[in-house]
């Protein structure tokens, strides 16, 4: 049948801004009195219901845009820490079912997506694969924010240290259900934004292992090129690596010189001026600076990522920074920012004394941790 132009044209137009529909059921066995709630990712609610006997429905609803949420399944009576949870919402009839007494685990969701069905079938397995180290993460964060300031540094170091050996595991265990999870959906569609919700850029060597053998179309994605360009960068940056030289002058505009760092560890802070996080987090290092053991064997170099001369050295004047200070003034778009991907203000890495990487990308918290721990094994 042929239509008339017109005709045929409103008819394409009303196909492309057909709307998405979407309508839950859910039971939460166990659950008197909770919350059933999907966000954006921008953590923006838009559907939510009250559960009520381990029951909750959301008749149907305009889907505006299909894509990636999140979920959540509370409880009022019984608290628990978990995060949400990441679904593909289409259109359809969403039907969620937790685990009585685990709304940690990913539940189960059947729907018409199958990008849906793939979401599940990975985050199932990893979540079953890693629930003991992930409940020890959050437990332990937890307790360091908590009482940060109660612990005593060998304890808050012991819990630092629990902490890595638990992430490292759920890394591992993440990377091998990733491999399992590409066995079964070998033509993933979804692959590199899997892979985006890891956390490859703690292994890159592993991970990028991996990256190559998604398919060409997943490499090629948005979320596959964005990966490759990190673990390009960052296989080259893993703890044994030859650290980048740092470029710049000193406040008296003199060129910095590396030969002029005699210690046996060196701390590299990357921040700026204006951000208010790094600066903070000086007072930190002022207080490491004033040890007697670090003062004998361990170099701090501030690398400014400020663009203006006088922002940097007015902050140098204000914070009373007395140890190594650097900057190009070429804010973002220093060499020093690109070779260590910099991503983030403030950054950390810890050196040991031939500018070989100990530990990249380091938390405020964590440095006077690596620092103890290395010179104890180098004493």
């Amino acid at each position: 049948m042929k239509f008339p132009y017109p005709v045929l044209l409103a008819i394409l137009l009303t196909g492309c801004n057909k709307k998405a529909h979407i309508e839950f059921t859910g039971t939460a066995t166990g659950v008197k009195n909770g919350v059933f709630i999907v966000k954006t990712t921008g953590d923006s609610a838009i559907f939510g219901e009250n559960i009520k006997d381990g029951k909750f429905s959301i008749a149907q609803k305009t889907l505006n845009h299909p894509g990636y949420y999140t979920l959540d399944v509370t409880d009022a009576d019984n608290k628990d820490e978990h995060n949400p949870f990441e679904v593909y919402l289409a259109d359809g009839k969403y039907n969620i079912e937790t685990e009585a007494g685990k709304l940690d685990k990913y539940p189960r969701i059947t729907s018409p997506s199958k990008i849906q069905d793939q979401l599940s079938a990975f985050y199932v397995l990893a979540g079953n694969m890693s629930a003991d180290a992930r409940q020890q993460v959050l437990k332990i964060n937890k307790e360091l924010n908590d009482k940060y300031a109660q612990l005593s540094p060998d304890a808050y170091n012991n819990l630092l240290a629990k902490l890595q050996e638990n992430q490292a595991k759920m890394r591992d265990v993440d990377a091998i259900a990733f491999k399992q999870f590409l066995k079964q959906y070998p033509q993933s569609e979804i692959s590199a934004h899997i892979m985006s919700k890891l956390d490859y850029e703690g292994d890159p060597v592993t991970y990028y292992a991996i990256f190559k053998t998604l398919t060409p179309a997943a490499q090629n994605s948005d979320e596959g090129k964005d990966i490759d360009d990190k673990l390009t960068h960052l296989i080259n940056l893993v703890a044994g690596k030859k650290a980048p030289a740092l470029q710049g002058n000193t406040p008296d505009g003199k060129p910095f010189d590396l030969k002029s760092i005699n210690k046996k560890v060196i701390v590299v802070d990357f921040w700026k001026a204006g951000n208010e996080l790094s600066r903070k987090n000086h007072d930190q290092i002022k207080s490491l600076v004033v040890q007697e053991e670090v003062q004998k064997n361990v170099a701090f170099i501030s690398v400014s990522l400020d663009s203006k001369s006088d922002w940097w050295t007015g902050a140098l004047k204000d914070d009373k920074l007395n140890w190594t200070q650097i900057s190009d003034l070429k804010g973002n778009d220093s060499p020093n920012a690109a070779n260590y991907n910099i991503t983030e203000i403030p950054s950390y890495y810890i050196l040991d004394g031939q500018w070989n990487i100990i530990a990249p990308k380091v938390e405020a918290k964590g440095i006077e941790f690596e620092v103890s721990q290395y010179l104890k094994k180098h004493r």
